[in-house]
C-alpha cells in the first residue's frame, strides 16, 4: 500500500528507512515537513510519480535513496542545491530529460543515474547522451490551478492537524536494528539462534550447495516470514574468514537487480563457543544455472530444458551485472569465480550473480584482466 501521510508529523525524524516494502503510489507530500531528515531511504519499493520538489528544501539531507523504483518525469534543478548531500541514487527509475549540470550534480562520486534510459545531458562523467532537445519550461500557471493547489493545501493542513492530534500519543520513530557487522545499518540483526531454527538445526535436507570455503542451506525466517538461503562459512578451511570479509566488503558497496541481494549477515559464537559466521540471502527458487545445465548432478530430478529465449535473457542478465560491476560501481569490482554455480535464478529465471568471496575492488578498468572462455549453455 502507500506511505502514510502522517509520517509528516515526525518533525525531528533524522533518519527513515522504509526500503524494500513494497510500497506503492506517489511519494506523499507531507514527507516534506520533516526536515530534520538526514538520512532518506526509499529504495527497492514500487513508487510512482514524479521526484517531488520538496526534497530541495532539505537542506540538512546527507544520503538520499530513491532507487530501484518507478519514479518518472524530471529531475527536480532545484536538488542541485543540497549541498550537504554524500550519496544521491536515483538508478533504477524511469526518468527522462536534462540532469542538472551544477552543485551536487557536478560530483559524479556521490550520485547514481544508472537504469534510466531516458536521461541525458549533465557531466561528462555520467556518459549520457546529449539531449538533442531541450523542453521549454513553462513560466507560469493557470490562476485556476492555483486556487486549487491553495485550496487543496488549506485540506490537507487541517487534515494533518487532526491527524497530530489523535495519534501524536500513539506515533513513536523507532529505530530499525542494526546488522551483526556494518554492511549497512538498515539490515534487521539475526542470531546463531535464529538460523539455526529456520534451518532446522543446518540439516543436511536443507543442503542446497556446497562451495569452496561453505555451504549453503535453505530456511524460513518465521518472524520475518522470509525464504532465505543462509551461506555458512566454514573457519576451518584456510582464507575462509579472509573470504568472509571480502564478500561483506563487495556486497556493502552493490546494488543491481541482476545481483544477489543480502539480506542480513551473522558474525557471532555457536552454543559451544565457537567462531560463526554466515551471510543471508533471498532464495532463489529455481536454483542455479549449473543444476539446469547439468540436470543430473541435481539430486536426481530431471529439470526442463532451458528455451533459447531463456539462454538468452540469462546471458543477458549476467551481462549487465558484470557491466555495472566493471563500469558503474564506484569503486569498480572484478568478480573473479564466474560461473554456472555462481548464476541463480528466480521465479521469474531472471539471473542473479552472486559469491564474491574471491572479488577484488579496482581503482580503474584499465586494471580489468581479460581472459575469454567459451562456455556452451
Amino acid at each position: 500500500g502507500p506511505l502514510p501521510t502522517v509520517v509528516g508529523n515526525m518533525k525531528i525524524l533524522v533518519r527513515l528507512d522504509v526500503s524494500n516494502n513494497k510500497i506503492s503510489g506517489e511519494i506523499p507530500s507531507t514527507l516534506g515537513g520533516c526536515l530534520s531528515l538526514q538520512y532518506l531511504y526509499m529504495d527497492d519499493n514500487f513508487f510512482q510519480g514524479s521526484i517531488p520538489p520538496f526534497f530541495s528544501s532539505m537542506k540538512g539531507l546527507k544520503d538520499l535513496d530513491l532507487s530501484q523504483n518507478n519514479l518518472s518525469g524530471r529531475i527536480p534543478n532545484d536538488m542541485a542545491n543540497l549541498s550537504s548531500l554524500q550519496n544521491l541514487n536515483l538508478s533504477f527509475n524511469r526518468l527522462e530529460g536534462e540532469v542538472p549540470i551544477e552543485g551536487v550534480f557536478t560530483n559524479t562520486s556521490v550520485i547514481s543515474m544508472v537504469g534510466n534510459k531516458n536521461l541525458c545531458g549533465g557531466t561528462t562523467e555520467l556518459q549520457l547522451p546529449v539531449c538533442s532537445i531541450k523542453e521549454s519550461k513553462r513560466k507560469g500557471r493557470s490562476i485556476a490551478f492555483k486556487v486549487i493547489i491553495s485550496t487543496g493545501s488549506v485540506i490537507l493542513f487541517l487534515v494533518l492537524a487532526t491527524s497530530l492530534l489523535t495519534l501524536s500519543r500513539r506515533i513513536r520513530p523507532t529505530k530499525k536494528p542494526s546488522s551483526t557487522i556494518s554492511l549497512r545499518d538498515r539490515y534487521f540483526r539475526v542470531s546463531y539462534d535464529d538460523l539455526l531454527k529456520a534451518t532446522g538445526g543446518f540439516s543436511s535436507a536443507n543442503l542446497i550447495g556446497v562451495g569452496s570455503f561453505g555451504s549453503v542451506y535453505k530456511g524460513i525466517l518465521r518472524q520475518e516470514e522470509l525464504f532465505i538461503a543462509v551461506k555458512v562459512v566454514n573457519l576451518q578451511k584456510q582464507g575462509a574468514s579472509k573470504s568472509f570479509i571480502a564478500e561483506c566488503d563487495v556486497l556493502r558497496e552493490i546494488r543491481h537487480r541482476n545481483l544477489l541481494k543480502i539480506l542480513t549477515a551473522c558474525s557471532s559464537v555457536d552454543f559451544e563457543g565457537n567462531d560463526f559466521k554466515a551471510l543471508v540471502f533471498e532464495l532463489m527458487p529455481n536454483g542455479s544455472l549449473e543444476n539446469w545445465l547439468h540436470p543430473s548432478t541435481y539430486g536426481g530430478h530431471l529439470l526442463k530444458n532451458l528455451s533459447f529465449s531463456q539462454r538468452l535473457n540469462i546471458a543477458i542478465d549476467v551481462a549487465s551485472a558484470l557491466d555495472y560491476l566493471h563500469h558503474h560501481c564506484q569503486t569498480l569490482i572484478v568478480h573473479r569465480d564466474l560461473k554456472p554455480s555462481n548464476v541463480l535464478l528466480d521465479d521469474d529465471m531472471t539471473a542473479h550473480v552472486g559469491d564474491f568471496g574471491l572479488a577484488k575492488f579496482l581503482q580503474s578498468p584499465a586494471t580489468i584482466p581479460v581472459k575469454l572462455k567459451v562456455v556452451q549453455f
